[in-house]
């Protein structure tokens, strides 16, 4: 393939005014113009292959084998975090009681902890307020009483008759 066949500026696509456009022309044009490039990649698959061939070969065997135990290395640093961050969930899970699978979401433990906290606070049930107090004046000069002192004396004068 030649490089030149390449532009770099393509054409605005202008829409007449007032007439009707062709979408399905220009779809399809689209589609032709991205299978002219599927193709070109495809073509040049091959030779990126041999590409990576031919340095593989420039390669000593000490360069080999030292790529690969950098990228085995970097494999196990990576297994290694995601080892503590679980460890550091299932912790934290036990110490407040937010379930696991939620904190698996956070990148550390501040993150989990901070999580867990707000969670609690969301799911707090809220406390009932206090029952109110009756100002009811039974007789004259009598004290105030409460409603759950009126309610007791009520049932009981019902109850008794």
């Amino acid at each position: 393939m030649a490089e030149n066949d390449v532009t770099t500026q393509e054409q605005p696509m202008e829409e007449p005014q007032g007439a009707e456009v062709d979408w399905e022309a220009k779809y399809k044009e689209a589609v032709a113009h991205a299978r002219k490039w599927e193709e070109r990649a495809k073509a040049n698959k091959g030779k990126a292959d041999k590409w990576d061939e031919y340095e593989q070969q420039g390669m000593s065997e000490a360069e080999k084998l030292a790529k690969r135990a950098d990228a085995a290395e970097a494999e196990l640093a990576q297994l290694k975090a995601e080892a503590k961050r679980r460890t550091d969930a299932e912790e934290v899970s036990k110490a407040t009681g937010v379930p696991e699978r939620l904190l698996l979401h956070c990148a550390d433990r501040e993150g989990m902890e901070a999580l867990a906290a707000e969670y609690a606070e969301q799911t707090k049930l809220p406390s009932a307020p206090p029952a109110p107090k009756s100002r009811v004046i039974r007789d004259e000069g009598a004290a105030e009483t409460d409603t759950a002192a009126q309610f007791a004396e009520m049932a009981e004068r019902f109850f008794r008759h």
